[in-house]
């Protein structure tokens, strides 16, 4: 809570009814700032007045609907909200979404007087690369075919856009994010190895994050961060088969997944694909996210440990929150 005779900061917030945004607002609302959020529904404006929030209708694809719903002079803007879908036929949602939503809120953020906007962008942001990804990577994800990955990194070039005119901006890249709150991220492989279909794992190498640190490096960038600048986040790095192992063993459930060829998981993705065009439902395997999974991605945290105060959290007390938060919902 803000201490007596402290002026209360103000924040617009978008993506407030997602993973990391909701987990935002909490912790903003917990230390007395006034919060407006962006919604689109009625259950979404629900949402955020339970969390303390006030609700602000809204499009993030609609420049003057965002900046109709964006308060004058907030001291800060955190634009969390992001499209992470891995199937190509929502390519054209994403873009909407990720690359002109993200210059929406540039716009809006420039005419409103915003004293900080920070930017959650992602690691993918960076393309994928043989080599520890650090902030002077050169990002290859303006060639990806992943639309993902070059739809964050063009809404990176709105940012840098918005900063060349004026902007105070930082921008931060997690990568894979556990923790409370978690329903539609890397939670699912709770769901698939407790139903027993997670058999076999591609060879991918990931970076963990808890996200209460994620959320702590947002507000520790409004006063710490350098204008400009990208903060990677990182926390354990662990292979996708030794992450599967270790969600088992927090449930206490005994799981070895077998190492899957790529040849057979591009095979069923291909498949699952396929299957989609008929059925209309996202494949739970889509080559997209086969690529991402299967690749080596390690980042370094060093400049935001140094920097923001960042700290990285342990993969089993990651794993441990996010199962207890799934338990209290009924997911697992």
């Amino acid at each position: 809570m803000a201490a007596a005779g402290t002026p209360v900061r103000t924040a617009f917030v978008t993506g407030g009814s997602g993973f990391v945004g909701s987990n935002l607002i909490a912790e903003l609302v917990h230390r007395g700032w006034r919060v407006t959020a962006l919604h689109r529904s009625a259950d979404q404006a629900a949402a955020l007045s339970a969390m303390g929030a006030i609700p602000a209708r809204g499009d993030l694809t609609l420049r003057e609907s965002v900046l109709a719903a964006m308060p004058a002079a907030p001291d800060a803007v955190f634009h969390v909200a992001g499209d992470t879908s891995l199937w190509s036929r929502r390519n054209a949602r994403q873009d909407a979404i990720n690359i002109a939503g993200t210059a929406a809120m540039v716009d809006a953020a420039l005419a409103r007087g915003a004293k900080r906007f920070i930017h959650t962008s992602t690691c993918s942001a960076y393309g994928r690369h043989a080599e520890p990804i650090t902030e002077t990577t050169r990002s290859t994800a303006s060639q990806s075919w992943v639309n993902y990955e070059k739809s964050k990194w063009l809404a990176e070039q709105e940012v840098q856009r918005g900063i060349a005119a004026g902007l105070d901006a930082v921008i931060l890249n997690p990568f894979a994010i556990l923790g409370p709150g978690d329903r539609h991220g890397w939670a699912r492989l709770f769901f698939q190895i407790r139903s027993g279909q997670f058999k076999a794992a591609p060879p991918g190498v990931i970076t963990c994050n808890h996200v209460h640190e994620v959320v702590r490096a947002h507000i520790s960038a409004l006063d710490l961060g350098y204008r400009g600048d990208n903060y990677l986040l990182n926390g354990p790095t662990t292979s996708v088969a030794d992450l599967a192992t270790l969600i088992g063993a927090t449930m206490g459930l005994d799981v070895h997944p077998k190492p899957a060829p790529m040849a057979l998981l591009n095979l069923a993705a291909g498949l699952g694909v396929l299957a989609a065009r008929f059925t209309g439902k996202e494949p739970s395997l889509t080559p997209e996210t086969v690529a991402l999974m299967s690749a080596d991605t390690r980042c370094a945290s060093n400049k935001a440990e140094r920097e923001l105060d960042y700290h990285r959290v342990e993969l089993a007390e990651c794993l441990r929150d996010t199962h207890a938060w799934l338990k209290t919902q009924g997911l697992v």
